[in-house]
């Protein structure tokens, strides 16, 4: 496919990257010619330095000839136009990052009006991956599918684990629980484990099953935590905003420390049943004095990669309480695992599995559409759930222990009506239903793509 993105940051950079990697042509238009020279040496995509607001440009880049236009840049106003000139010059689909509460809160009509295909708000996504954690803190990440009732958490085996030493087959035959060990991650190598896997104490595992079941699992091994009543937040930004509005909706007290007086200010007037404080996150005299000892939870999502490790990493040593952590740099989102900040989440990826879903999702079949796509372990394994329209040659109706599926791919839900099958070999796939596979080394568009 022929995808145009406008905006080359955080966002739109890494988005280039990976639609490059997967095969697409990519061309990246910015304002500032600094921006492309970071792409342009890494990458095989065209460039353009220019407006991606105005004609001239677009038609520069290819725009009424492309497949899609994702307008990334870090202005909602802009993005929006540019999508409203594409679809005028024939672009077939148009992405924007509309980021603005205010703007988001009317984007049904905005998005029928301008006919885009698809918004993307990263902030308010990020925020709901944080609150996922917080709603389950036994959890070290959260993932949803077929609406919710399928859910893929990551967890960390502590040291001693009830789990250690045993194999995947045993652990099943025990139990009368209904879930998967779909992926574990043990130092830097990832496995998609088969019956004979042994677990050791300090695996990460990914485990999918309902929220009942999950809770059952984690209450069987000794692993299940106390829900979470008080969070406290470092950084008032929009991920701050979108996540306190829903964690005090849900009943949680919410205390947010941000240094920019006139962000406190606006924050109080947004989030009444709020505690705001003006001071500097990283003082941990002001951490003490506000009562990080008793909170459940402590969040550090300021603009800041360092300042958010640094927190995570006095609050985890000094305190019980579940650390959720922003970091946006490549490089440090594998350190803070490293260095033992077990939740940590990154905007730039979520954004980037969101627009991934929807690229994959038309250049597949139409009867066997991607409904969502994540990454899991270090966005190493991708986590992907289908949709089955029609029936696929060699996949529907088959047994799965007689399928030919390729290695590194695991079936690991079917979700058929009402009922949720964490499958065995004897399971079969029928028309109708949701479908999630998790693979390692492979790119999967279509669910015809896990056969040899």
């Amino acid at each position: 496919m022929n995808v145009v993105i406008i905006g080359n940051g955080k966002v739109g950079g890494n988005l280039a990257s990976t639609l490059a990697e997967e095969g697409h042509s990519i061309t990246v238009v910015d304002i500032k010619g600094d921006n492309l020279k970071r792409i342009q040496n890494t990458q095989d995509v065209m460039t353009i330095e220019g407006n991606g607001a105005t004609i001239d440009i677009q038609r520069e880049a290819g725009v009424a000839k492309a497949g899609l236009l994702v307008a990334a840049t870090p202005y909602d106003e802009l993005n929006m136009l540019c999508c409203l000139l594409a679809k005028r010059l024939g672009c077939k689909k148009t992405i924007s990052r509309v980021r603005n509460p205010a703007y988001y809160s009317q984007i049904d009509v905005v998005k029928d009006e301008l006919g885009l295909s698809m918004v993307i708000n990263p902030e308010l996504t990020t925020a709901e991956e944080f609150a996922r954690v917080l709603i389950f803190p036994t959890a070290a990440k959260v993932e949803v599918f077929e609406k919710g009732r399928i859910e893929l958490v990551e967890h960390k085996l502590a040291e001693n684990s009830t789990l250690d030493g045993l194999s995947l087959a045993e652990i099943y035959k025990r139990t009368n629980i209904r879930f998967l060990i779909c992926a574990v991650q043990r130092d830097s190598k990832i496995f998609i484990p088969t019956g004979d896997f042994i677990l050791r104490s300090g695996d990460r595992i990914n485990i999918a099953a309902s929220h009942k079941d999950l809770e059952r699992f984690f209450r069987m091994c000794g692993a299940l935590k106390d829900k979470i009543k008080t969070v406290m937040i470092v950084g008032g930004g929009k991920i701050c905003y979108y996540l306190s509005r829903q964690l005090l909706s849900i009943g949680m007290r919410v205390k947010i420390i941000e240094q920019n007086y006139e962000r406190c200010t606006e924050l109080a007037e947004l989030l009444p049943k709020a505690t705001v404080i003006h001071g500097d996150g990283t003082d941990q005299e002001l951490l003490q004095e506000e009562g990080i000892d008793d909170a459940d939870s402590f969040v550090a999502i300021t603009g800041i990669d360092e300042e958010n490790i640094i927190m995570s990493l006095y609050a985890k040593m000094n305190t019980n309480a579940k650390v959720v952590t922003k970091v946006n740099r490549d490089s440090y989102v594998d350190l803070a695992s490293q260095i033992g900040l077990d939740t940590v989440i990154s905007p730039k990826y979520i954004t980037t599995s969101n627009i991934l879903s929807y690229v994959r999702s038309q250049s597949a079949a139409l009867d066997s559409n991607i409904e969502s796509l994540y990454h899991l372990v270090s966005n190493k394994v991708e986590a992907i759930e289908f949709k089955v329209r029609e029936n696929i040659q060699g996949v529907v109706g088959i047994k799965l222990a007689s399928m030919n599926l390729k290695k590194n791919i695991l079936l690991c839900a079917i979700v058929r009506k009402r009922d949720i099958i964490i499958p065995s070999g004897m399971d079969t796939i029928e028309i109708g239903d949701s479908v999630v596979v998790v693979c390692k080394e492979h790119r999967i568009s279509e669910l015809k793509d896990i056969l040899e």
